[in-house]
């Protein structure tokens, strides 16, 4: 396998995104200039906050883009970029710098050691570079030419929630998230799509691809879970799962063992989406003779 890391687009990506979330979400100065905010607040607090004292609501949570997120695996783009809901965290004006530094936190764990959600983001990370599951770390890295030391698959894609603010019952982690939320961050999901421009979107969760399909277009279907579709005006391929986190044991895929969802869904989704990006780059690089 070559792989092949293009620091300098990524680098531009992600000046770009942070200067749109500067603009519109989340300010240098850590002021919140998102003009849903208190809608979104609204809906979930009530009209001044009082009427669900049981409920948190936290603002500003940005995305995370990892510095070698434009990578080309055997000559073939391969731009990744997970979609979840939110973080459910109560930490806010949470910039990409800081998502970044998160993300690589949760990559310096072993497998085991990494929360359900992070675990399940992993199989899905080395089944999009050609690679099967696994808890080794030597299947977690990756060696681009020119590179002198590995590059962890965590620092080679991206992930950006579909709600920039999370809703959860105060001291936990269960959401009260709703569809008004999601609407109102809709345009910043777009905006993020569209400096991103991923090869293939992973999407975590029924919900957050309800979401998602508001901004698709040119659907078509190509496999069982996996779609082709125009966002924010990139053609990508979706690949659509619950959460790896899913309470359902039948649809819990963060771990490796008894994950029937894992090894009868998304492993053969993620191959076909591998192997359709590569057959279609082919065609393009060899057009039929007249």
């Amino acid at each position: 396998m070559t792989l092949i890391s293009d620091t300098v687009a990524t680098a531009r990506r992600i000046g770009e995104l942070d200067q749109y979330m500067a603009q519109h979400v989340l300010s240098a100065s850590g002021e919140f200039v998102c003009r849903m905010l208190g809608g979104c607040r609204e809906s979930v607090l009530g009209r001044g906050g009082a009427s669900r004292p049981e409920a948190a609501f936290t603002a500003g949570q940005l995305s995370h883009v990892g510095h070698h997120y434009d990578l080309v695996v055997d000559g073939v783009p391969s731009r990744t970029l997970v979609i979840a809901m939110e973080t459910g965290r109560a930490r806010e004006g949470v910039t990409l710098k800081e998502r970044h530094a998160e993300v690589m936190k949760s990559a310096s764990l072993t497998f085991t050691a990494r929360n359900p959600h992070m675990r399940g983001v992993t199989s899905a990370l080395r089944l999009a570079v050609g690679r099967e599951p696994g808890a080794d770390r030597d299947g977690e890295q990756l060696r681009p030419d020119g590179t002198r030391v590995p590059v962890h698959l965590f620092d080679a894609y991206a992930m950006a929630n579909m709600r920039l603010c999370s809703a959860v019952v105060n001291g936990t982690s269960k959401s009260l998230g709703n569809a008004t939320m999601s609407r109102n961050c809709s345009p910043h999901m777009a905006a993020t799509i569209k400096v991103l421009e991923p090869t293939l979107c992973i999407v975590q969760g029924v919900e957050v691809y309800k979401s998602l399909t508001a901004l698709m277009s040119r659907r078509r279907q190509i496999a069982p879970h996996l779609e082709h579709a125009r966002i924010a005006g990139l053609d990508t391929l979706v690949a659509a799962f619950t959460h790896p986190s899913a309470m359902r044991l039948t649809d819990h895929w963060g771990r490796l063992t008894s994950a029937p969802y894992l090894y009868q869904t998304v492993v053969p989704t993620m191959k076909t989406a591998y192997r359709w990006l590569r057959d279609e780059e082919g065609s393009r690089a060899s057009p039929l003779e007249p």
